[in-house]
């Protein structure tokens, strides 16, 4: 039988407390805070399906492919569907698990020795030691500070990625639209081209024209047969990236839209606080800055566990001819060598490199900010000239030629490459909305805190966790 004595009594306490210790490891609290606040970003609802046998949301996929699908609904589906967003929420699990674990002792080592005597007289030898490193103790508030920030910088990045998709799904939806518009368009262009051919075929036919000129004819004919096999793959391009984004496949890929972009409003803000308020609502600032604190826990950590590398306490018992001797156990490393210069430099450069890089990163957004609300507002004026100027004089010009047609004073290639010139300048109008609608969804993505397609820094799994 092991007598332990008192001063082993204290650690034994420690031990049993940690090992009854409830851990937590539920990261839906962290997912409906995230929930929270995309809710307050943009209005709107995600769903995580953290089960293996299938999705329950409240709206059903099918409910929503029976509609016309319009960019809110492309969200809809994205939100719900989109499985690389629902393997992203998976995150906030393993975040969480690494606060857990934070928290947690490793395991105590136990030692056994059993020494069999070589004569009958003399008692066999019995030695027995339990150990624990009781540094871990003394890290664990730093480890836990650490995971916190990265759980909080995990619940930063994961709203990021809800951006990049909502965003994403936004800009694709705009693309197909643009791209269907422009293809009937050219299909139209076609046509033309087409009948100012025949037309040159039937003049040369009775001698009117010479052989260039309706070889000529024939070459802009065939180029738009090229064109608008070019533009059919872009229409599918983006019809497929789109189906990527909501996830669908199978028979939900036959769903329907209206391939109009939706009319450029007649006034829109000038967004003259941009820089100041994408700067207050940076998530990528947010994200960064949790970083620089987990790194600094981290190495604080390290600098720890280099003065002093081992720390280990417990209790330990020999059997001695027939007689128990029990007492505290320490093992200690002593630093002689090592005084932690090296890596307290490194830790100090760590940083100050993670906070250039914030800065960096806070320089880039507002450069971002006055670019982006450039392009948006130099694309609306383009819109709104193309719109009352450019395409209406064009529309004037081929109706003024058809009168001239008429009259028999233009003949019928003036009257068919007016039309053409129409329907490229409504192809630049739509190219321009499309330009538009994106660089405003760029615009409205910045302010909601994260620049589109920037990825901030990221810290690895830490091995404080192992």
């Amino acid at each position: 039988m092991i007598i332990i004595k008192r001063t082993s009594v204290f650690f034994l306490l420690i031990l049993l407390t940690s090992g009854c210790m409830r851990v937590d490891t539920n990261p839906q609290p962290s997912f409906n805070q995230v929930q929270e606040d995309v809710a307050k970003l943009t209005g709107r609802s995600i769903y995580w399906d953290s089960s293996l046998e299938g999705k329950v949301a409240p709206i059903s996929m099918e409910e929503l492919l029976q509609k016309e699908l319009t960019d809110d609904f492309a969200v809809q589906i994205a939100l719900l569907n989109n499985l690389n967003l629902q393997a992203i929420y998976e995150s906030l699990g393993i975040a969480k698990a690494q606060l857990a674990q934070a928290g947690l002792l490793k395991n105590p080592i136990f030692s056994f020795s059993y020494r069999f005597s070589t004569k009958t007289s003399v008692t066999d030898l019995i030695d027995m030691s339990l150990i624990q490193n009781f540094l871990e103790v003394l890290l664990i508030p730093l480890k836990k500070r650490m995971a916190q920030a990265e759980l909080e910088a995990t619940k930063a990045m994961v709203i990021i990625q809800i951006l990049d998709v909502i965003a994403e799904t936004k800009i694709a939806f705009y693309t197909l639209q643009a791209s269907e518009s422009i293809w009937n368009l050219k299909k139209q262009i076609l046509l033309a081209t087409q009948l100012s051919y025949e037309a040159a075929q039937k003049l040369f036919d009775a001698g009117n024209i010479t052989e260039l000129e309706v070889s000529m004819e024939r070459s802009l004919y065939e180029q738009e047969k090229l064109e608008l096999a070019s533009w059919e793959i872009t229409v599918l391009e983006a019809r497929e990236k789109l189906n990527i984004l909501m996830g669908l496949w199978g028979h939900q890929i036959d769903w329907k839209s209206n391939c109009e972009l939706p009319t450029i409003p007649e006034r829109v803000d000038d967004y003259s606080h941009i820089e100041n308020n994408a700067i207050a609502n940076s998530i990528d600032l947010k994200v960064s800055y949790k970083e620089l604190l987990a790194t600094a826990a981290g190495f604080g950590i390290d600098t720890s566990k280099l003065v002093f590398p081992q720390l280990d306490v417990g209790v330990s018992s020999e059997r001695d001819d027939g007689v128990w001797f029990v007492g505290p156990a320490f093992n200690i490393a002593i630093p002689l060598f090592d005084f932690g210069m090296a890596n307290s430099a490194k830790a100090q450069a760590k940083i100050l490199q993670q906070w250039n890089q914030f800065t960096h990163l806070a320089i880039d957004i507002r450069s971002k900010a006055r670019s982006s609300r450039f392009t948006m507002l130099n694309t609306y004026r383009q819109c709104q000239y193309l719109e009352k100027v450019i395409v209406p004089l064009a529309k004037q010009i081929t109706h003024s030629t058809l009168l001239q047609h008429n009259a028999m004073q233009l003949g019928i290639f003036h009257l068919l490459s007016a039309k053409q010139s129409e329907l490229r300048k409504e192809i630049q109008h739509i190219q321009m909305q499309q330009d538009y609608w994106i660089s405003k969804v760029i615009l409205q993505t910045l302010l909601q805190g994260h620049v589109l397609g920037k990825r901030p820094f990221e810290t690895p799994l830490r091995k404080h966790y192992e």
